[in-house]
């Protein structure tokens, strides 16, 4: 019991240091397997190491409490065979009454009288020789049974013969003999049940300091184990808490469209480590995304420019043409200069047009690879999303556990009980023991004084008892403490997953947009490609308007309706390039929502 305590002490000291000095956390955060462990694993080893502390506080106790009801069971033996060596005394001043009065009175009856008290006397010294122990009692037992030999065969041999023959003087000297004997067999007895006392008084210290032990150990394994247990657990849910907030704010800024936000540190490989990385890579990708859209839309812009400026003037050439072809009819000369310069101006226009096509095509394929990004992007977010409800279940399972160690610590009473009922039944053989006490007079007044030292120790249990009632009612409210601190934490985590939902979702409508704007520069791109055909026809017409100058009647006709037709194509690509450069200005809109 000294080491037991002397750990115990040695165990609370070192706990104290610990916590001034503070490497407990230190230590802990340098450790890289905890930091690869996943939340429900930290929480899994706290609870399990706060269920072995109670697992071998209840095992100590348990044997404490087996030391004690050994003690216990050994006083009320010692009691009782304290009783019996008194009525032993009783029987043998009895046995040596019968004798006397068997010289005196010559009667059958005190012969009868004698073989039942001797046969009484057989049965009460076999009930109390397990109980010699040392050799002293021993020895002292020997001494009372040969005596009592002695005595039987001194009557049966010597007295009941010389009573019968009315040996008178020899009667009496036998029956000095017989008392002399009786009287040291008492005083045997005596000695006796005093070395039994002693051994019950030793048995009743060695049950107070074993009660004293058990309330000391159990008083510090709840200290201890609730300790360490709620240390663990605050440490595991203050990093958690400060790790999700990080993760919250990022994610907070990101919905906003602020992509300019420092990266997550993410060095394990728990589940807040991996979403941590998991939103950086999302970060990274939006702001290539971003960063390339804003290069696509500024190409836009510009080349919608372009081919607004090379639309004006085809239109004004075209109109040109009209104005030549109305000239035409005065001569044939004048017809062929403008059918030359018209061939001119188509060349220059079929160049531009292809150039606007060309570039038309680069900006379909740019939109296809953002169209790609931006549907990663989205796959990212729902991979986040995932996570963060896994989390949720982590921490909600958490919040169970916390609840089950509050039950397995509402047990602990049930060990107190034992402990009453203990105080309860000592009390109780106290009081047994005091009424076998003052049955036997003077004989028991020794023992009563122990019956009493016995009730004067199960009063003081029960008010140990009582002490440590109120312990585990403390100890209760600080595991509710602890529940109601997870509690917390598990809301903080319902409010990240609905802030990663809200991200998500407008994930979802910025795809939905660059989907339709991949589809609008696509529609572009082959109205450029029929805007391109029809210059290549254009050019042939006026080539055949050229060569044909002497029909110029015919030709003047011809040339006006593909004049017209040239003008319906160039007010085609106009209204194309204004609709290419309204989708411009919407991209850069969208795109000054972000802040990269």
């Amino acid at each position: 019991m000294r080491k037991i305590s002397a750990w115990i002490t040695k165990t609370l000291a070192k706990m104290k240091q610990n916590n001034r000095e503070s490497k407990l956390h230190n230590k802990i955060l340098k450790l890289k397997a905890w930091k690869n462990l996943k939340i429900g694993q930290k929480f899994a080893v706290a609870f399990s190491i706060t269920t072995i502390l109670f697992a071998i506080s209840s095992v100590i106790i348990f044997f404490q409490l087996s030391m004690v009801q050994n003690e216990m069971k050994n006083v009320q033996q010692d009691g009782d065979n304290a009783i019996i060596i008194t009525e032993m005394a009783t029987t043998f001043q009895e046995l040596g009454s019968e004798v006397r009065l068997y010289i005196q009175s010559n009667d059958i009856k005190h012969l009868n009288g004698f073989e039942l008290k001797k046969t009484e006397f057989d049965e009460q010294i076999k009930q109390v020789e397990a109980a010699m122990e040392t050799e002293s009692m021993k020895k002292m037992y020997s001494s009372i049974v040969n005596n009592k030999e002695i005595l039987v065969a001194l009557f049966n041999e010597s007295v009941v013969p010389a009573v019968k023959e009315q040996q008178m003087i020899e009667s009496r000297k036998f029956a000095t003999q017989s008392d002399e004997l009786i009287s040291l067999n008492l005083s045997l007895l005596n000695e006796l049940r005093d070395s039994l006392k002693t051994q019950s008084s030793n048995s009743v210290s060695n049950a107070t300091s074993s009660i004293g032990a058990t309330i000391f150990v159990l008083i510090a394994s709840i200290v201890i184990a609730t300790i360490i247990g709620i240390s663990i657990m605050l440490f595991i849910s203050r990093q958690l808490t400060k790790q999700f907030t990080n993760l919250i704010d990022v994610s907070e800024n990101i919905a906003k469209g602020n992509l300019n936000v420092d990266e997550i540190e993410a060095s394990g490989k728990d589940e807040v480590s991996v979403l941590s990385r998991a939103i950086n890579e999302m970060r990274n990708s939006l702001q290539s995304m971003i960063q390339e859209i804003t290069a696509v839309s500024t190409q836009v812009t510009e080349k919608s420019e372009i081919l607004t400026v090379s639309s004006n003037e085809v239109k004004a050439a075209s109109q040109q043409v009209s104005s030549t072809m109305q000239e035409l009819s005065t001569g044939a000369e004048e017809q062929a200069n403008t059918a030359n310069l018209l061939t001119e101006l188509m060349e220059n226009f079929t160049n531009r047009i292809q150039i606007a096509n060309s570039n038309g095509q680069h900006i379909n394929q740019s939109s296809v690879q953002v169209l790609e990004m931006t549907q990663k992007g989205n796959l990212f977010m729902n991979e986040s999303t995932e996570q963060m409800n896994k989390i949720n279940e982590i921490m909600k399972t958490s919040v169970e556990k916390v609840n089950g160690l509050d039950t397995q610590t509402k047990q602990i009473s049930t060990l107190v009980k034992v402990i009453k009922d203990i105080a309860d039944q000592t009390n109780l053989l106290a009081l047994n023991a005091a009424i076998e006490a003052a049955r036997a007079g003077d004989h028991g007044r020794g023992f009563a004084v122990v019956a009493d030292e016995v009730r004067k120790l199960a009063v003081q249990v029960a008010d140990s008892v009582s002490d440590i009632t109120d312990i585990v009612g403390s100890i209760q409210q600080e595991s509710k403490s602890v529940a109601d601190s997870l509690q917390l934490g598990y809301k903080e985590v319902e409010i990240g997953t609905q802030k990663i939902d809200i991200t998500g979702q407008t994930f979802s409508d910025i795809n939905v947009d660059v989907t339709k704007m991949v589809d609008n520069i696509k529609g572009i791109s082959e109205h450029l490609l029929e805007v391109t055909n029809n210059t290549v026809e254009i050019n042939s017409s006026i080539e055949n308007i050229a060569s044909v100058s002497e029909e110029s009647a015919a030709g003047i006709e011809q040339t006006s309706a593909s004049v017209q037709q040239t003008n319906s194509a160039m007010e085609n690509i106009s209204e194309h390039a204004e609709v290419l450069s309204e989708l411009a200005v919407q991209l850069n809109t969208m795109i000054l929502k972000f802040k990269l």
